[in-house]
């Protein structure tokens, strides 16, 4: 139960919400999210079936398959990520067909219960209408850009019931919300390893509510807290190194802005705040942090010790641990290592000081007249209409730049806490510190691969984040500089923006023509060269005699849409010496080369070269496989 004192802070840190949810408006709340869901829904239904990268559906589709037929992920084959999707996809596969559209449905399904939880999460700092409209800012920024099945999809909704939960907790201060959202991190685990940002961002969160839960008023209770202090700088030292050591292959300006200096920041705060608070010592502060961490920790585990519950009584605990830690520690340095990137250069940072000084104006007495909203409306559509690619490329970075930019003045905001902020209650300040501590956690996920599509796994949260840090005023003065603020990155979103490009590299050059692909397993999307596709397709399965084949490098998607086996375990890229051992398979008549990997360059050595061309006489070239096989 809450105190009566939590309660007071409680009320008097969200007055707006209060009034959303109060007796007299839930005919509007209702009318205003169902409105918002609709229309995202069919805005990400209608890119539902468009577009692919070849290498994620196929991966996506082959580990559900196995995992179909009964196989272990990791211990019976190559496992991507930890192995939690490929039973959902599995599941959806007897659910609705074995084809790549299942993988979308899931993917939507899961969508559909992540806008109430954006909305919840956004309404705790606006109305109705306004939670309604960033629910939709959320959406275009976010999944339909790449409506594929990707694990991060999952990491960002998991991420938000979790936010949504623990705000939850700070209203009610019930321990059983606490566990929630340990049972969201604990899932998000399952689905990627890098659900454990969440996790870390939680334990940031949860250091900063013990600190106020610790903070004495009277002087005869206070006492020095020396060895909790001591834990709280290790701690988070600690957590600082493992950001160092993750990026130790790359460690430039952008993963110092970008990836660092946020945690960094949110660390050098919590330690700032722990050394000038009044506490009542060591083993109360000890205590206290016990009761907020001991239902969270709890939630994280019961999932991951239920999923492992198969690898122990099969005694492959290790090979979980190495096929998860392992792999996706080796993945993300050679990742790092073998792609050139082309990240966009860290000097323009200086894009997201418009935004955010936009923002702050609205909140000036002198502009609180309709005309500069409507000043400002013109000016931001008159940046829209302009055909060029360096303003797009701007506004893009001012997006991009965002998420640093918050954590910075946030944490600032905490620390000093201004005059002008006259709604930063004890409450208010723990839910940003949440949000804060999500968007810039949850932001590594870009690491170590940060193509455009990367930002948008993240920037919810950092939306989310956002309208927290607009809510430390009560009223703004001019609410139409800030809804046009809105409408301009949603139209951008929907206008400039080409979701279809976005996943691929870059994210304004429209891509080519896609037609759908009439493939069997291919549910019915449409993707780019669908013609070589199926051509290739159909010559393998007519020459693979008894259904068995080889692809590699990082073509996945052989596997699947031929429906042919692998008689290896890896479905993606095979070493030398494992593809001349795979050569050596009874009854192998064909095998396909990705001539166009992305990630792969030591396969095809000399001795493979040879080794193809001696036993599988016959080669055909179609787009970017050479299909080699034996009569």
């Amino acid at each position: 139960m809450a105190s009566s004192n939590q309660a007071t802070d409680l009320s008097g840190g969200r007055e707006v919400s209060s009034k959303l949810w109060s007796d007299r408006e839930p005919v509007l709340l209702l009318f205003v999210f169902v409105l918002a869901a609709l229309l995202s829904a069919t805005y990400l239904f209608s890119q539902l079936r468009i577009g692919w990268l070849p290498q994620d559906d196929g991966t996506l589709a082959q580990a559900g398959l196995r995992v179909l037929q009964g196989q272990l992920p990791h211990r019976d084959f190559v496992e991507n990520y930890t192995g939690g999707l490929s039973y959902l996809h599995a599941a959806a596969f007897r659910v609705f067909g074995i084809n790549l559209f299942t993988l979308r449905i899931c993917l939507f399904c899961f969508f559909l219960t992540w806008l109430p939880a954006v909305f919840f999460v956004v309404s705790r700092f606006s109305s109705a209408i306004a939670a309604a409209a960033v629910t939709f800012l959320a959406v275009v920024w976010s999944v339909p850009n790449y409506p594929a099945s990707m694990p991060s999809w999952y990491n960002l909704f998991f991420a938000t019931f979790g936010a949504a939960a623990l705000l939850r907790y700070l209203e009610v201060g019930k321990g059983r919300w606490l566990f929630t959202a340990g049972l969201c991190g604990g899932i998000s685990f399952l689905i990627k390893v890098t659900g454990l940002y969440y996790v870390a961002a939680v334990f940031l969160f949860l250091l900063f509510c013990e600190q106020e839960a610790s903070t004495t008023s009277e002087p005869e209770q206070s006492r020095a807290a020396p060895l909790y202090g001591l834990f709280v700088i290790t701690g988070l030292l600690g957590f600082l190194v493992a950001l160092i050591w993750l990026m130790r292959d790359q460690f430039d300006d952008r993963e110092f802005i970008h990836l660092f200096w946020p945690s960094a920041v949110l660390a050098a705060m919590l330690v700032w705040h722990n050394a000038r608070i009044r506490t009542r010592g060591d083993q109360a502060r000890f205590a206290a942090l016990a009761r907020l961490v001991w239902p969270f920790v709890t939630g994280v585990l019961l999932p991951i010790a239920l999923f492992l519950v198969p690898y122990a009584l099969s005694g492959s605990l290790g090979v979980f641990w190495t096929g998860v830690f392992g792999h996706a520690l080796n993945a993300a340095h050679g990742m790092r290592r073998s792609i050139p990137l082309r990240p966009l250069p860290t000097k323009w940072i200086w894009c997201v000081v418009p935004l955010v000084s936009l923002a702050a104006v609205a909140f000036w007495k002198r502009v609180a007249a309709p005309v500069w909203g409507v000043a400002v409306a013109v000016v931001l559509a008159v940046l829209l209409l302009i055909p060029s690619l360096l303003v797009w490329i701007y506004i893009w970075c001012s997006a991009d730049f965002l998420m640093p930019t918050l954590v910075t003045l946030g944490a600032a905001l905490l620390i000093f806490r201004p005059r002008f902020a006259n709604n930063l209650s004890p409450v208010r300040q723990k839910q940003i510190m949440l949000l804060l501590a999500l968007a810039a956690v949850c932001s590594l996920v870009s690491y170590p691969w940060p193509p455009p599509i990367y930002l948008c796994y993240a920037l919810p949260l950092t939306i989310f984040a956002a309208v927290a840090l607009l809510s430390v005023r009560r009223r703004p003065a001019n609410v139409t500089i800030l809804a046009s603020i809105l409408a301009f990155y949603v139209v951008f979103a929907l206008w400039r923006v080409e979701p279809r490009a976005i996943y691929a590299d870059w994210m304004f050059i429209p891509p080519p023509a896609r037609e759908k692909l009439r493939l069997a397993r291919a549910g019915g999307i449409s993707v780019e060269s669908a013609s070589m596709y199926e051509e290739a397709i159909n010559l393998i399965q007519r020459h693979a005699g008894n259904g068995v084949v080889v692809a590699t490098p990082e073509c996945p998607e052989v596997y699947f849409l031929s429906g042919l086996r692998n008689p290896t375990p890896n479905d993606g890229t095979l070493a030398p010496t494992q593809f001349l051992e795979a050569l050596q398979t009874e009854g192998l008549k064909v095998v396909v080369i990705n001539v166009r990997s992305t990630f792969s360059n030591g396969t095809l050595t000399q001795e493979v070269g040879v080794a193809i061309r001696e036993k599988f006489p016959h080669i055909a070239q179609l787009g970017r496989y050479w299909v080699f096989w034996r009569d």
